[in-house]
């Protein structure tokens, strides 16, 4: 059974957060910023998981 496209953006949210965490072993200085951002990306994952549509603002064109 294939995966759909929400589902694979909600497993690479949440692959992210785990990358985030394991940064703070090499910066641990840096724990509060990874903490944070990491909360962010599972953050993200379940309102996609839920169905909740998260439009980002257009990019400029010159």
């Amino acid at each position: 059974m294939s995966m759909s496209n929400a589902k694979k953006w909600a497993l690479l949210c949440q692959q992210q957060a785990d990358l985030i965490d394991s940064l703070t072993q090499l910066l641990p200085e840096r724990d509060d910023e990874h903490t944070h951002l990491s909360e962010h990306w599972r953050q993200m994952s379940v309102r996609i998981a839920c169905g909740d549509v998260i439009l980002m603002p257009k990019l400029k064109s010159d």
